[in-house]
């Protein structure tokens, strides 16, 4: 995070700090296909369920395609993070779904379907939910600063409060 120090006026500072752009974009980029990919798994799981029993081969290389893209969206947000001054949470975010997303895999291929299907659904849910948390205003804000600690400083005299009477 880049940041400038404007002087208004003596003693006053206002910190300018970066606001995520192109790296944004390519979150939202990324999240929004990871999330019309992981919407198509269900859609894909009812066919197959449904008798067309060769709906599962789209399944599974639907789910390949998933990791992969859910790869490129953990990747997008930790340089919305970093270079970008955008939060850190989405890559924790994006870790954790990506290892989701692989146990999922495992779980489909094992064919544990008590696990498979609740974390599908997990899935799905948290990822719609974040692509709606991307597409928002609240993804433009910028990280907040560290916070410092205080050191016991003098107080400038005309910060001290004297009662008189």
């Amino acid at each position: 995070m880049q940041r400038a120090n404007i002087t208004a006026s003596p003693g006053t500072e206002r910190v300018a700090t970066r606001r995520p752009g192109a790296t944004l974009w390519l979150l939202r980029a990324t999240a929004t296909l990871h999330g019309l990919m992981v919407v198509a798994q269900p859609i894909l799981a009812g066919v197959y369920l449904s008798g067309q029993f060769d709906a599962l081969e789209p399944h599974s290389v639907n789910a390949t395609l998933i990791s992969t893209v859910s790869m490129v969206q953990l990747a997008a947000s930790v340089l919305y993070a970093w270079p970008g001054g955008g939060r850190v949470w989405p890559a924790v975010f994006s870790l954790a779904l990506f290892l989701a997303e692989g146990m999922q895999i495992g779980m489909g291929y094992t064919g544990n379907l008590a696990v498979h299907i609740p974390l599908g659904v997990s899935v799905v849910t948290a990822q719609i939910v974040f692509v709606v948390w991307v597409l928002r205003g609240g993804a433009r804000r910028p990280r907040r600063p560290r916070r410092r600690a205080l050191r016991p400083t003098a107080e400038p005299t005309s910060a001290r409060i004297t009662q008189t009477r």
